[in-house]
């Protein structure tokens, strides 16, 4: 039926006189006859690209996700750290507040 042939030219006379067949030339695909047929090999060209398009949009999207995910978790991180290493603060504040006033008080 429809032959591809790669980087080859066949031209118009090899095919069959209102055959309507895809010819191809330099991997484009050329249509002798038929108007309706080159625009159906348009529009699947459009319908292709716009299929691309939605996958890189989506996986841009899940590359964005990943990245988001592996920054979050740091900042997380950090943020539980930063409260722990004030709390700690706070406690070695006290502590040495009782030992202060139980050396004031032994004395």
């Amino acid at each position: 039926m429809l032959e591809k042939r790669s980087r080859m030219q066949v031209l118009a006379a090899d095919a069959p006189s209102g055959s309507g067949e895809l010819l191809i030339m330099n991997d484009l695909p050329v249509y002798k006859r038929g108007r309706n047929k080159i625009q159906e090999a348009i529009e699947e060209a459009e319908q292709k690209k716009r299929k691309n398009k939605i996958k890189n949009r989506i996986s841009a999207a899940k590359s964005r996700a990943r990245s988001q995910e592996h920054t979050r978790f740091p900042e997380e991180k950090v943020e539980q750290l930063r409260n722990e290493n004030a709390l700690l603060k706070k406690l070695l504040s006290l502590v040495r507040d009782l030992m202060f006033l139980l050396g004031n008080c032994s004395s």
